[in-house]
């Protein structure tokens, strides 16, 4: 039974490493390091605006 766990794991890690989640080669869309640099930093400055809003009201 060990070695049918075994076998079937390694059957689904490996169909599941092969599968496409986008389809038949849909191109997926490139993201500069600009794009991404600019994301984070409004990402940060949503976080430090709610937590100084946090604070103040405490």
């Amino acid at each position: 039974m060990k070695t049918f766990s075994i076998a079937a794991l390694a059957t689904i890690a490996a169909s599941a490493a092969s599968a496409n989640p986008f389809g038949d080669g849909t191109p997926v869309p490139e993201i500069s390091a600009m794009e991404g640099t600019a994301a984070l930093v409004a990402v940060a400055a949503v976080l430090l605006i709610a937590f100084e809003r946090r604070r103040r009201a405490s």
